[in-house]
């Protein structure tokens, strides 16, 4: 288990950025090649990030990962080759929405990383999921790659495909979020990653998606600013509460394991394998999060 609360973004063509976003305390870092990139900036851009990444201090920066331009782009494949090449733990497809393309792309890079000295696998693929068409085969392209471990929702760009407009209410974001979720599962991976909140001076309503994220069964967030890092990191935390319960709830299975009973109460409430597992990853999580 790997902590993924906070996806950062950090321009690629801004270097003093990039260096502030190691130092934060986000859990992932991606370094945007794409959308926060002009375009007669792309290659330096690349440059630019692909020194970042070849910077010795950089091993104690977070989990991090290179968002590169979609396939379509002349600029992909350089970029592509960039990450896998310069130390990213993983690669932020945008558009992702063939899942036969995934496949090829899998292939390519587990080629790359051969050529490379790498292990095949090594480099994570995180789809971004950011249109009808791309929701529609979540599931497909959940399976479409050993590498990838859990897919990411971009609502600004799938809003604008279903021509439809971010509300802040959520209603129009239901469907595609839930389908996420729920492929995800199905296809044995981990919980999917939200969608960005564009208003970084809106604490409150960035406090409100996120946990409306979490009950849909989403893993963590994307973010835009170093502000964003602290409520969404809290919102994503086990409360005190919610250990000390996790802990009775496995204590208690456990003595029940020895007497022989399959399933117990605790406080009132039945208390069966589900619920021990639930509270068993409450409790890995924060054995993750005290390294910080």
């Amino acid at each position: 288990m790997k902590k993924h609360r906070t996806w950062l973004f950090a321009p690629g063509n801004h270097p003093r950025t990039m260096e502030k976003a190691m130092e934060t305390k986000a859990d992932v870092v991606i370094y945007d090649l794409e959308d926060a990139v002009p375009l007669e900036e792309k290659e330096q851009a690349r440059n630019m990030a692909t020194q970042h990444l070849q910077k010795k201090h950089i091993d104690k920066a977070p989990y991090k990962l290179l968002r590169v331009n979609e396939s379509t782009s002349p600029f992909f494949s350089e970029d592509v080759k960039a990450g896998v090449r310069n130390g990213a733990h993983g690669l932020v497809l945008p558009k992702a929405e063939n899942p036969d393309h995934i496949k090829e792309m899998d292939e390519w890079i587990s080629t790359l990383e051969e050529e490379n000295g790498l292990p095949v696998g090594h480099i994570e693929l995180l789809p971004l999921l950011e249109s009808a068409l791309g929701v529609h085969n979540s599931y497909e392209i959940a399976r479409a790659a050993p590498r990838i471990e859990r897919l990411s929702f971009g609502a600004i760009d799938y809003t604008a495909d279903m021509q439809t407009k971010i509300s802040g209410y959520g209603e129009e974001l239901l469907y595609a979020q839930s389908q996420l979720v729920n492929s995800s599962y199905a296809a044995g991976i981990e919980g999917p990653i939200d969608t960005v909140y564009p208003d970084f001076h809106n604490e409150e309503g960035l406090v409100e998606e996120t946990e409306r994220g979490i009950r849909l069964g989403f893993k963590g967030k994307m973010i835009i600013h170093p502000k964003q890092i602290e409520p969404v990191n809290h919102a994503y935390t086990p409360s005190e509460q919610e250990v000390q319960e996790a802990l009775e709830i496995v204590d208690a299975y456990e003595r029940a394991k020895e007497r022989g009973d399959g399933a117990i109460q605790l406080k009132g409430k039945m208390i069966d394998v589900p619920v021990v597992k639930g509270a068993q990853r409450t409790l890995d999580m924060m054995e993750v999060l005290k390294e910080e």
